[in-house]
Parts: structure tokens; C-alpha cells; sequence
């Protein structure tokens, strides 16, 4: 479980309490207290899903201010298991327009201090990795298609021990409403070296995408995994689900190394 926090302007946040102690800032966003209306009420971070832009900008400006931090640095997300690093001339990279972020990729990592960093989902998996020796953090999209191009690997592969590395898995869609086929589990499968996590109820193939990525990280040789056991589709005031609502805004997660 993390500490469910209210920042400035109402702003709710999860915040993983032990990233805190070791030095990084760790966020991941609901989606009360923003400005967006109508599919992406209200606190939408999204400039590519339909969503007024200037509104979506104001909403991402709110939770810097919110969190005392730079403007944060993002890619374009496109489910592959491609990473980017991210440095202090970075800073900000795709905040204000998607054709200034960092490159199609679906992890960034950092060493630098005061370069926050941000992934977006709307039922994926999103991920904080953090090695509190090295000074290294990394923020993680974790779609099924990412994990089965072996996206939690290429990330972690960026950090020198995974055994030094702790991480955050926050709100995604559950078991309860992912609905699958055989081809997706197989995927996904084929990069979790336990498999993929799933049960069948009435007939459906359901995948339990987060709790995979919770026991593939573990697999990988990570001794700490913080989890947020929320379903994203199952709390529509708190959070975007793509799976419920088709057209929808995204949340997002935000570190950064003090």
C-alpha cells in the first residue's frame, strides 16, 4: 500500500513511502482536481488523447506545482521495450509539446539530480525502479506488449545489481476486467520467466498483468516491490481506464533523484 496524499490545489497523489527516506521523489497521479472536462474529467496528463491541450498542459502544470518540482521530462509511448536516458539538459523534454519528448521509447532513466521523469497509462502497468546507491531512478510503461518484448528487462539491465534496486507498481487494471486471448498470455509468457499470471472465470481468459510484472520483477533478482492493489477500471472517480471507457485521459507517475 503507499500514502494517499493531497498536494496543492487538491491534487491526490500515491506516494510510495520509502523511496522518501532514500532520496527520490515518487508520484503517481489520480485524476481528481484538474481542469479537463467531459472523457478526460478532470486532472487528465495526456496531450495526445483528445483532450483540449491547453487544458491538459494547466492539469501537468498543477501537479509540478503541486510536487515542487521542474517541469517533468516524458517520451512518446509506443509498447516497445526501447529505453532512453534523461539528463539535466532534459529537462522538461515533451511537456509542453509531444514533438519535443525524448524519442518513441516506453522507460526513461536518470542519474541526474532535479530531472524529473514521467510515464502515462490508462490501465497499464506503471513502474518506478530505484537504486538508492547508485543514485539511478527509472519510471517504466509496462503495457502487455511492452512485457512481452521485455521492457521490466531492458529496464533493469540499466541499473548494475537488481538486487540494490527497489520498486513502486501502482494503479493498473486487475484480473477482474482484462480480458485476454491465448495469444496475448502466450506473449507475455514467453518474456516472465514464471509465466503469466492469469485465471479463467465464465469462460474468460483473464490476465493479472500487474501481479506478472510484480513476480517477473522479483524473478529478475528485485528484493523490494512496493504495490498499489487498485484496479484502475474498478474506481472511476479515481482513475482513467481505457478498458472501461474507450475515450479517456491518462494518469501518470512522476520520480525524481533529489
Amino acid at each position: 500500500m503507499m500514502e494517499r496524499r493531497v498536494l496543492a490545489d487538491g491534487v491526490r497523489v500515491l506516494v510510495p513511502e520509502g523511496f522518501e527516506a532514500d532520496g527520490f521523489l515518487v508520484a503517481f497521479t489520480e485524476r481528481a482536481e484538474g481542469v479537463s472536462e467531459d472523457a478526460f474529467r478532470s486532472l487528465n496528463l495526456g496531450l495526445r488523447c483528445g483532450d483540449d491541450p491547453a487544458r491538459a498542459l494547466e492539469n501537468r502544470r498543477r501537479v509540478c506545482l503541486g510536487l515542487g518540482i521542474p517541469n517533468f521530462s516524458l517520451v512518446r509511448q509506443v509498447h516497445s521495450a526501447t529505453i532512453v536516458r534523461a539528463g539535466r539538459r532534459q529537462v522538461g523534454a515533451g511537456f509542453e509539446d509531444p514533438a519535443g519528448a525524448l524519442g518513441n521509447a516506453d522507460a526513461i532513466v536518470t542519474e541526474s539530480r532535479l530531472v524529473p521523469v514521467a510515464v502515462l497509462t490508462a490501465d497499464c502497468v506503471p513502474v518506478v525502479l530505484a537504486d538508492p546507491e547508485a543514485g539511478q531512478v527509472a519510471v517504466v510503461h509496462a503495457g502487455w506488449r511492452g512485457v512481452a518484448q521485455g521492457v521490466l528487462r531492458s529496464a533493469l539491465d540499466c541499473f548494475r545489481e537488481p538486487a540494490a534496486v527497489r520498486a513502486a507498481v501502482g494503479p493498473a487494471i486487475g484480473p477482474d476486467h482484462y480480458e485476454v486471448g491465448e495469444d496475448v498470455v502466450v506473449a507475455v509468457s514467453a518474456a516472465c520467466p514464471e509465466g503469466a499470471l492469469t485465471h479463467r472465470s465464465n469462460g474468460r481468459l483473464l490476465l493479472d498483468l500487474p501481479g506478472t510484472v510484480c513476480r517477473s520483477l522479483a524473478s529478475f533478482g528485485v528484493r523490494s516491490v512496493d504495490r498499489e492493489e487498485v484496479c484502475t477500471a474498478c474506481e472511476p472517480e479515481r482513475f482513467f481506464s481505457h478498458r472501461r471507457d474507450g475515450v479517456t485521459g491518462r494518469q501518470g507517475v512522476v520520480a525524481m533523484l533529489r
